[in-house]
């Protein structure tokens, strides 16, 4: 066997792995609105057992900052969903 091709095979099998690891890392989490509001009542919840009061308004700030960035987010997902819409579906519109 021809070391050049063996090492072919295992740099084609890295690079799969590697595409792989890439778009586990890069999926974005998924969940349901129910999802998203037990998380936000388990916080409430936290905070308002176990953060003393004068700590709380600081607390919930860690909160807003966690959610500062997310309506970008959600832009830029329902755009990138867009645009491979448009992509698939040949829209001419999409590229003016």
């Amino acid at each position: 066997m021809d070391v050049g091709s063996v090492l072919g095979k295992v740099g084609r099998a890295v690079v799969g792995v590697g595409r792989l690891v890439h778009a586990v890392v890069t999926a974005p989490t998924t969940g349901t609105e129910y999802d998203a509001q037990r998380r936000i009542d388990t916080l409430a919840e936290k905070i308002g057992s176990e953060v003393p009061e004068e700590l709380r308004d600081r607390a919930w700030g860690l909160v807003l900052d966690a959610l500062y960035w997310v309506p970008q987010e959600i832009e830029q997902l329902v755009e990138a969903h867009q645009e491979a819409d448009d992509e698939e579906t040949g829209d001419p519109s999409a590229t003016y």
